[in-house]
């Protein structure tokens, strides 16, 4: 469990807050309240399908796989540290962006950091949008499927 949160922790920094920021500029951009709200559970909806699927398939994995992380468990502190950090300086360089708009609105969509950012969210955003949620629901439901019938296997061999 330890070793899933901390994977989520980094996990999720690092491709919600993309995304999390886009929810967040839309919602105050919507047409209504109720727009605004449903974006966020719109939103909240698809990152509980992804921790579902994670927590699923993490509870799956036998000890052997768990004991051969713990080596990597070492270097997760690292990669987080690095991960919080270039989050932040995004964050706190999407600040001084905006507050440059408020002074110019020509400089609008000109910054290659934001739009390389944009980028990346338009093509992960596509993706998960051909792809569709029923697949991530199918890769949950199957996944909990086979954790059902492990946990069968298991009583019935205990019980023998």
């Amino acid at each position: 469990m330890v070793l899933f949160g901390m994977a989520y922790a980094v996990a999720s920094l690092g491709c919600a807050i993309g995304p999390f920021l886009a929810i967040v500029v839309s919602s105050l951009r919507a047409g209504s309240i109720i727009e605004g709200v449903a974006l966020f559970v719109s939103f909240a909806a698809g990152m509980g399908l992804v921790v579902g699927v994670t927590a699923v398939a993490v509870a799956l994995l036998r000890v052997s796989a768990v004991a051969r992380l713990r080596r990597a468990a070492a270097f997760v502190p690292r990669i987080g540290g690095a991960v919080l950090i270039v989050a932040g300086a995004y964050v706190a360089y999407y600040g001084w962006y905006e507050l440059r708009l408020v002074q110019d609105r020509r400089t609008s969509g000109q910054d290659p950091v934001v739009e390389l950012a944009a980028a990346v969210q338009r093509g992960l955003s596509g993706l998960v949008g051909r792809l569709g949620a029923g697949w991530f629901g199918l890769v949950l439901a199957g996944l909990v499927l086979t954790a059902l019938l492990l946990s069968r296997r298991r009583r019935a061999s205990v019980g023998s």
